[in-house]
Parts: structure tokens; sequence; C-alpha cells
């Protein structure tokens, strides 16, 4: 076992999704792209092209889910992959159709028409509003002042250095659903009538009277941090070491608040498919991943422009007012309509073969697994130590690693565990048989 005390030296507890470098000791070299993919920026894979699309207001209409499907079967891989934030990606897309599918998606307006606001920081937004309430036009100004005011064109005619492409900001319900989501900048609607602003997942926050003044203050502090950032080559505002500067940033003025965001502690945990909300109903996709044909066939059914809306559960909230246009049985295999579908208790990367890093096919592992993982409990597969994908609910994590001798490992902890409680077995592929996938969850001690 001694790469696994390599990989993961032993050390104080550290959140898991804040030990990179950690897990990153081992021999073997990692590639960590310092940007997200998009439309007019996308991502070069095993696969071929990953094209991101970001849904505005995480609202897309039947009418352009229809598109993105065609788009998927036409260009892509045939599957539409929903992201932690609510993202929609297209995968497999072959260099030479490039051009055609961004055309077809500025045409549709998936995205934007100019490269410059396609390259704004994103600005992800609860499902949970009602079009033209203040939660819904918090998001829409935030929108506009990212793209007028935080381009790299724009930070360049300021002499600012571009904003790192992971640099991101949320627009969250008052009920604050979104509040375990690790964007830089958080904003919200409060039930009071004011607006919140956190840095991330900060348990303080700062109060605005009004909405301009909440997202003026998001603009100053992330124009702070991109002067800022340079010197210490921080890719995230939580990575940068030098205090906030609250006079720069415009939070001189706003109050300060120590106290939880909302009454309900429990509003940020993860909703689950089959829940019925004044909103709609949410419906899974198995592992975040949408067959195009799926997704076509349950857009026919429903007005060009009714809203199906992208949660950040890998799921879909369809509005109550078009429910009744569904047909009684949708098909499992494809979607998930239960809250105790097994399949809610694993999630897991792109794997092998369709990520060059990945050594080991986590989807269908993960799948296979499924079945064995108690209901309070979620287990979380990534084909190699940059945990891709990692939701904020994950209870224990399992991913793989090779030494210098080629020998590929598995190793298993629990999310939050010290790095040396980890356990790690040589990787053997997963047969059928369940006493072999019991076998090697007994030997990850899982």
């Amino acid at each position: 076992m001694e790469f696994a005390s390599q990989i993961c030296p032993s050390g104080p507890a550290v959140p898991w999704p804040r030990r990179l470098e950690q897990r990153l000791s081992s021999p073997e070299t990692i590639q960590i792209r310092g940007w997200c993919p998009s439309t007019w920026k996308p991502m070069q894979a095993q696969d071929g092209w990953i094209v991101r699309v970001r849904p505005r207001c995480a609202s897309l209409s039947a009418a352009q889910w229809l598109v993105l499907a065609e788009l998927s079967r036409t260009h892509a891989s045939g599957q539409i992959e929903l992201t932690r934030l609510g993202n929609l990606q297209l995968r497999g897309v072959h260099e030479s159709a490039l051009p055609a599918l961004r055309a077809a998606l500025v045409a549709s307006r998936l995205a934007p028409a100019d490269e410059q606001t396609d390259l704004a920081p994103a600005v992800h937004c609860t499902p949970f509003y009602a079009r033209g309430d203040r939660t819904h036009a918090l998001a829409l100004a935030l929108c506009v002042a990212a793209a007028r005011d935080l381009t790299p064109l724009a930070l360049q005619q300021q002499d600012i250095p571009a904003l790192p492409g992971k640099f991101d900001m949320l627009v969250d319900d008052p009920q604050c659903h979104l509040q375990s989501l690790s964007s830089d900048l958080q904003l919200w609607a409060c039930a009071d009538g004011r607006y919140g602003l956190a840095l991330g997942q900060s348990a303080d926050w700062y109060g605005f009277e009004s909405a301009p003044a909440a997202v003026q203050a998001a603009i100053r502090i992330a124009l702070w941090f991109a002067r800022e950032r340079s010197a210490q080559a921080a890719g995230r505002l939580r990575a940068l070491a030098k205090p906030i500067d609250l006079q720069a940033c415009g939070l001189t003025g706003a109050s300060h608040h120590l106290e939880p965001r909302t009454p309900d502690n429990t509003a940020s945990r993860p909703l689950r498919p089959g829940a019925l909300n004044p909103h709609g109903l949410l419906l899974g996709a198995p592992l975040g991943r949408l067959d195009a044909w799926a997704i076509q066939k349950l857009a026919a059914l429903m007005p060009e422009q009714a809203e199906i809306r992208v949660t950040p559960w890998k799921s879909l909230l369809l509005p109550n007012k078009h429910l009744d246009s569904l047909p009684a049985r949708l098909d499992s295999w494809d979607w998930i309509r239960q809250s105790t579908d097994v399949r809610l208790r694993v999630s897991a990367c792109t794997g092998a073969p369709n990520c060059p890093q990945a050594h080991i096919p986590a989807q269908s592992m993960a799948l296979r697994f499924a079945s064995s993982q108690a209901a309070d409990r979620h287990l979380h597969i990534s084909g190699c130590a940059k945990l891709c994908a990692l939701p904020s609910d994950a209870t224990n994590v399992v991913f793989a690693s090779q030494d210098t001798a080629g020998q590929i490992w598995l190793h298993a902890s629990p999310a939050e565990a010290q790095p040396s409680a980890q356990a790690s077995i040589p990787y053997r592929p997963l047969d059928s048989d369940p006493h072999d996938i019991q076998q090697q969850l007994n030997d990850l001690q899982l």
C-alpha cells in the first residue's frame, strides 16, 4: 500500500473538494484545465469536442430543447449532459461540425451571438422562481452586468487581467436551495425584501436594500479579484489569501450578517426527483445523462414556449401547468421519477474511454454499485484523482490512479475523512455477479 500513502499523505482533515493538492501527490501526471468549455470556446476530449450551453436563468423552452436534442443527435454523441451547476453539455463533437453547431445554437438563442459575451463569467440561477419576480429580475440584471463589465475585452480596456475561466456567480432563491454549491459569489432576494450577497459558501453575508446595489457590489468584487489574483495565481475567489478590500468592493455600506441566510438549514439539501413543489415536478436523468431521443419525445408533448428548467441536481423542472401533457408512464431507462430510485445514490465523472485521464469506466461502475448503497448514502466514482463532477452530497468517494509500474488502483474514502483513512485495492473490471460487486465494496471498506 505504499502508493496509497503517497497519493494521500497524512494530515489534518480538509473538506474533500479542497484536497486537490493532496490527491495529486501521486507519481502520475494529471492535467487540470483552468477553464470550462463553452459554445465559443469548446474543449477537446478523447471522444471529440465538448460544447457547453449555459441556460439563461436555468430555462429553455420546449422548442429550444427540440433543437438541442436534434443537434446532439446530428453533431454529437446523442446524449445531453447535465452538469452540477445546471449547464448542458454536448460531447463527441467532430471539429469540422463546430461552426455549424455554434451557428445553430446562436440562431436558437441557446448561445450568445458574440464570443466576448460567451466568455463573461457564468451566472447560474435557481430554477425556483416565477417569471418577473425579484429572483428572476436579479438574475437578469446580473447577467447583463457581467456581459457588460466582466468580459475579457471589457477588462482589457481597463488594463485588468481577464478573470479565470472557472470564476462564476450564482443567483439563489429566498430559501437558498443552492447555498451548498461552490460558486465564487452568491446573490439572492431575501424574504424580507432586501438582497443578500455572500462570498461563495461563507457563513457570513452582506445585505443590500436594492437589487442594483447588490449587483454593483458583485461586479466590484469581481473586478477587485481580477486585479489581485495575478500575484497569487488564484483561480477562484476562495483561493485568494489576501483579505477582501471592503472599501474597494463596495461592502462598507452594506449590513454584515453572521446569522444563517435562512431559518431552514435543510433547504440547501439536494432535491430529489418525484418531488412536487410550487414550481413543478422534478424529473431526474440517470447520472445526469439525457438521451436526445427521450428529451425530444418529452418536449414534443408540450407547447413550444413551455419552459423546462435545469436544476443543479441533474434533473429537470417541469412546470405544473403542463404536467397534464405528460404520459402516465415514462421510460424508466431514460428518466427517474421516484425519490427511491437507487441510481440517485451514485454519481460519476465521464470516465473511460471518453476521458483521456480516466483509468476506469466510472459510469458503468457507478450503476453497478448503485443497488448496494444505503438510502442515506451517496457514492461518487471518479476515473482519476481530480474528482470531476463531485456532488456536494457525496458521502463516499472512489477514484482511480495508476502507479509507475502501470498498475491501476482504486482508492476509497468517506468524503469528509482524513486522507490517511483511505482504503486502496488493485483495480479489476467488474462483472455482473452481485457477489463480485459486493466483494469489491467490502475490499474498499464501503
